[in-house]
């Protein structure tokens, strides 16, 4: 499959070899630790120099240090390291702890792409040393995923009857590292469209599918992709008024019948989840050169509509669901454009649902915008490190994101050394042990 993932790799890869990463020592975590910490140094701080006591860098490493190991508030990062003073001491040189006030108020001050920036580049060289190691190719093509999600909890103000908005948070998802590319603020629901663009014109797409719903299926977006040279998969509704109205009159009945008959214009797919059969049948109609010169003529590298009838039969009561979906594809092959359709929910459920669950963001207690983007963007880099240890050590039996991370806060050492390890090419390469499985 041209679409095949990191993750899918090492599934395969794990059927005939067994992943171990051994712990290289207390010495090894201290010194990775501060190449780390070297690092987070590149974030500009806004700060007047002569008057600090915790340098940025020291308390992003904080931060980021106790969310990995389970907290999910500025006072849980003071209490992380309060339990850990001795790691404290040894890495920051310093005897007194920031307060949670001192990490509210600084995490506040954090350049939000900056941060987000270093964050990717050292998950992304992670998947390099990954695939370096075990000796796997890379993708012959990527899927970006763009969605946005709301933080719930942030809609407040102290002392005041004002009505303030949750904060709405733009993501781009990578589908191959499982790692959130762009985290952008945007004030309201409706201006995605321009943050999306903004972001996907500063994207090199070449071997790339762009997927989003039907809010970004814009002409303007299109143009941006078609520009970068990616191809894309997006949703159709009604605000696309007359190419969805195409849509819903071509895909009818009969049409369908003689779309099963025709060679690559058909795929199916079924399993179980959640208790329930799924069936997807996708239709695929390649427009005609009219078509594209006419009622499709401002939809640039256009080849197709999709339609995808969703059957769902509940195992036990027999309950039957229906659902029909509609889109607009530059992809010419069905199998292709399907996968894409079923990857794009993997923002919502690998990574939105996610954020929810394992991180619990919508009971996220900062009012303000920027702190609550940074914490956001730490919980992204934390959850794509978790996964990449589930897909590693996991083995044939996956760990969960929630256990991997009580697993953090209940044994923090032994967990943060693979953790590291993860974060470190040149020491993952020494630590990594890669042992055949014996022939049954």
């Amino acid at each position: 499959m041209e679409f095949k993932t990191l993750r899918m790799q090492i599934e395969d890869f794990q059927s005939s070899s067994t992943i171990t990463i051994r712990d290289l020592g207390n010495e090894t975590r201290i010194r990775i630790l501060k190449k780390i910490l070297k690092l987070f140094g590149d974030v500009p701080d806004c700060r007047v120099q002569g008057r600090i006591t915790y340098r940025l860098n020291e308390i992003i490493l904080m931060l980021f240090l106790a969310t990995l190991a389970g907290s999910e508030s500025c006072l849980g990062a003071q209490d992380f390291w309060g339990a850990n003073d001795r790691l404290y001491r040894r890495l920051f040189g310093k005897e007194t702890i920031p307060s949670h006030d001192t990490f509210r108020r600084i995490l506040g001050l954090i350049k939000s792409d900056e941060l987000n920036s270093l964050l990717v580049n050292i998950l992304l060289n992670s998947d390099s040393a990954i695939r370096k190691a075990l000796k796997l190719p890379a993708p012959q093509k990527k899927i970006v995923s763009v969605d946005g999600k709301q933080l719930r909890g942030t809609g407040r103000k102290a002392d005041t009857v004002e009505e303030v908005k949750d904060l709405q948070i733009l993501n781009v998802y990578e589908q191959d590292s499982q790692t959130c590319l762009f985290s952008e603020a945007i004030e309201s629901k409706t201006n995605e469209i321009p943050h999306a663009q903004q972001i996907l014109s500063r994207m090199n797409l070449k071997d790339t599918v762009v997927t989003f719903d039907a809010m970004h299926m814009q002409t303007r977006t299109i143009g941006i992709i078609a520009e970068a040279g990616g191809d894309y998969v997006g949703g159709l509704k009604g605000n696309q008024g007359k190419a969805s109205e195409f849509a819903r009159a071509l895909f009818i009945q009969e049409n369908l019948e003689k779309l099963k008959g025709i060679d690559g214009c058909y795929h199916m797919t079924s399993e179980i989840s959640h208790n329930q059969l799924e069936q997807r049948s996708f239709y695929l109609y390649p427009l005609t050169a009219s078509e594209k010169k006419g009622l499709f003529s401002d939809w640039r590298k256009v080849h197709a509509l999709l339609c995808m009838a969703k059957t769902m039969r509940h195992n036990i009561t027999g309950k039957e669901t229906d659902e029909v979906r509609y889109y607009l594809t530059s992809l010419k092959d069905i199998g292709d454009a399907a996968h894409c359709i079923r990857a794009h929910w993997n923002i919502e459920n690998g990574l939105h649902w996610n954020l929810d669950t394992v991180f619990r963001e919508d009971y996220l207690a900062l009012s303000d915008r920027t702190a609550a983007l940074n914490q956001s963007i730490l919980n992204k880099a934390c959850l794509s490190l978790y996964k990449k240890m589930s897909d590693l050590i996991g083995g044939t039996q996956k760990i969960s994101k929630k256990r991997l991370r009580k697993i953090f806060g209940w044994n923090f050492n032994d967990a943060m050394s693979q953790a590291l390890t993860l974060m470190d090419p040149p020491t993952f390469a020494k630590s990594v042990e890669i042992i055949p499985r014996k022939a049954r």
